[in-house]
């Protein structure tokens, strides 16, 4: 007998109370129902299989800390916020607002509904407004439109909006509709009866958002799979950016019909029918479980340059996302998943470099407690020389806890990496010092992998000579360039520095060390270096660190770690006069400082369990030792941001 289980969880929210003066980060733990089909192949004879599938229901509690932002005191918050876009946002945003000032908020909000496109042509191409409200992503033609003015978008997902159709309350034949229907109805159909037969003979109304909304898109998107040629073409249509129109309009004849955000619906229930969409009520049950065909996710989006010359901005984007599943209910809307809201959050700690925190203490994403000694299979990972020596003291720790199979660390590059992982599929998690190419992508997706991104920490890239060495002690960028370029002898960099030849010992081009030194010191132009005399490529740090001890003139680079790991044997040199510390790293003084990542799959985290317990202690416990190890830690703002990926990815740990 086999069993297959595929079970689907959905994370609930965590009690987490915040010490402010007006933001509450509070959410109750839920109950979850986990359906989980069985599916059991039974052999009832030699020629006959039976397939039976057998579903259970269980109840879950399940608890996730909510990512708290630091407090914010309305009295204490200055200066007026311009805001525009989504209608079917605004009442949302009305309603933060509204709180905003009766907790002491004194200077004004603005808040136009002018639809999304609207709103981001304001925000991307006038550069007039602090927020754009949104009820669908922003495109990639607003995002070049925001570049333009020197803005980058920042998304912040604030909650979910169920799109309702409705009719008049004196409309008595229509109650539910399938997908199909909607399609005639808003397009071709004259009547109602040229829907279904039993329904009035009459011309039907159509009352609905105008081009620029992102209400619009969305139904077009959903309905007419984005060409909105068939609606615009529909008789006695009405179209309007403002949803009371729309709502009047429809009230007004039992043969009208029209959509908008379910929060004008339940404004409007005493005079409306919401119709139900393929047999499906929206209800926050059916909307969270996608079941409701017609639901959507609601964004307000800022700046970072923005919110750090505006704090009033930052201040209100906080208490945004501080208080907006307190609202929520009450304007007619659907809470954004614990997920989305953490990513919001999160986003807005980077956008003010700052670490999250919990009532003012060091706090931020608590990933569900892993027992190694309760973890069986194997892990295979290669990549970056550099993430090697993290990988293994995480390796190394995970086995004295009580893990006993292997955990596969090569160390092979970082592109080398992802070649295996994302062209090969042959490993679980790739080592990677440089984020993942655009190509790399798309390659992983031809074998359907979707790179998930987790940053470990920081790494200064060491430019070291040998302790023999007694002239070379700081060099400038335009100095490295030379040096690893067109200077033959060390004269030619210096003139009071010895004419011996430079001896060259630099990583493979397939490491992500060299790929990023060719893009700090020559722009990406990797043909420089590649060119130089004396010089010897490897992916092995070891080999470079043995060829640069082995002469007083020779030179190499590679991560930090591999230099403290030597530093008896060799000297680092400081960078524009800055010695590579935590302090020089961290502030960005030193400029040969990078980030340092792992990367996965989702579908590997979830088939193979070992995989989403390895990362989630690697997550947990790099901090107590990465130093040790000789790198610096990452941010909390960007450990939180990879516990957060982690959580996505993995809903039932």
């Amino acid at each position: 007998m086999r069993l297959k289980l595929f079970a689907l969880l959905t994370l609930a929210l965590a009690l987490l109370l915040v010490a402010c003066g007006g933001s509450s980060d509070t959410a109750e733990p839920e109950t979850i129902t986990e359906t989980v089909q069985v599916e059991v192949t039974r052999t009832v004879t030699e020629t006959e299989t039976v397939v039976e599938t057998v579903t259970e229901t269980q109840t879950v509690v399940e608890t996730v800390e909510v990512l708290a932002l630091p407090a914010v005191d309305p009295l204490a918050v200055s200066g007026d916020v311009v805001s525009a876009g989504s209608s079917t946002v605004f009442p949302l945003a009305e309603a933060i607002a509204e709180q905003f000032r009766n907790e002491g908020y004194s200077n004004n909000i603005t808040i136009d509904s002018i639809g999304s496109g609207a709103g981001f042509e304001r925000f991307c191409v006038a550069g007039e407004t602090d927020v754009s409200n949104a009820s669908r992503p922003i495109k990639e033609s607003e995002v070049e439109s925001c570049a333009e003015i020197g803005r980058t978008p920042i998304e912040f997902r604030v909650g979910t909006d169920a799109l309702a159709v409705t009719v008049s309350a004196e409309n008595d034949f229509a109650t539910d509709v399938t997908l199909e229907e909607l399609a005639l109805i808003f397009s071709t159909a004259e009547t109602w009866a040229d829907v279904r037969p039993d329904w009035p003979a009459e011309p039907i109304q159509r009352f609905i958002p105008g081009t620029d909304s992102g209400t619009f898109d969305y139904f077009v998107e959903e309905i007419f799979d984005e060409d909105e040629g068939p609606i615009l073409a529909a008789a006695n249509l009405q179209l309007s950016e403002d949803d009371n129109v729309l709502v009047q309009g429809i009230t007004g004849s039992p043969y009208a019909i029209g959509f908008f955000g379910y929060a004008y619906y339940q404004e409007n229930q005493d005079t409306l029918t919401i119709l139900n969409i393929e047999g499906v009520e929206p209800s926050a049950t059916s909307v969270e479980d996608g079941s409701y065909a017609l639901a959507r996710p609601l964004f307000i989006y800022s700046d970072a340059t923005i919110m750090q010359e505006k704090p009033q901005v930052a201040a209100y984007i906080n208490f945004f996302l501080s208080n907006v599943n307190g609202v929520i209910d009450e304007v007619g809307y659907f809470p954004a998943s614990t997920a989305a809201i953490n990513n919001a959050k999160q986003a807005w700690a980077n956008a003010q470099n700052v670490s999250l925190a919990g009532g003012g203490n060091t706090a931020g994403v608590t990933l569900p407690g892993v027992d190694p000694l309760a973890v069986s299979g194997d892990v295979v990972s290669a990549g970056s020389s550099t993430v090697f020596p993290l990988a293994e003291a995480i390796a190394e720790l995970f086995r004295n806890e009580g893990y006993s199979d292997n955990i596969t660390i090569d160390s092979i590059g970082s592109g080398a990496g992802f070649e295996r992982f994302c062209v090969a599929g042959e490993t679980d998690v790739s080592n990677a010092s440089r984020p993942i190419k655009d190509s790399e992508v798309e390659s992983c997706a031809a074998i359907g992998r979707t790179p998930i991104e987790f940053r470990v920490g920081t790494d200064a890239l060491a430019v070291t000579v040998s302790a023999e060495n007694d002239f070379a002690t700081d060099v400038t960028l335009e100095e490295l360039a030379l040096i690893f370029s067109t200077a033959e002898t060390w004269a030619d960099v210096r003139p009071d520095w010895p004419a011996e030849p430079i001896q060259r010992f630099i990583p493979g081009t397939d490491s992500g060390t060299f790929d990023y030194f060719v893009e700090e010191i020559y722009d990406e132009d990797e043909g420089p270096i590649l060119a130089a005399a004396n010089l010897q490529l490897s992916e092995d740090d070891n080999v470079l660190v043995q060829g640069i001890t082995g002469s007083p003139y020779a030179i190499g680079f590679f991560g930090y770690a591999y230099y403290q790991e030597n530093q008896d044997t060799l000297t680092i040199l400081n960078i524009e006069g800055v010695e590579p510390s935590g302090t020089s790293v961290e502030d960005g003084s030193y400029p040969l400082a990078r980030p340092l990542f792992i990367y996965s799959d989702a579908t590997i985290m979830q088939e193979k369990p070992q995989v989403a317990a390895y990362i989630n202690f690697f997550l947990t416990n790099v901090n107590e030792v990465i130093d040790e190890v000789g790198y610096f830690p990452a941010s909390d703002a960007a450990l939180n941001q990879s516990k957060v990926n982690w959580l996505n990815a993995v809903p039932s740990p």
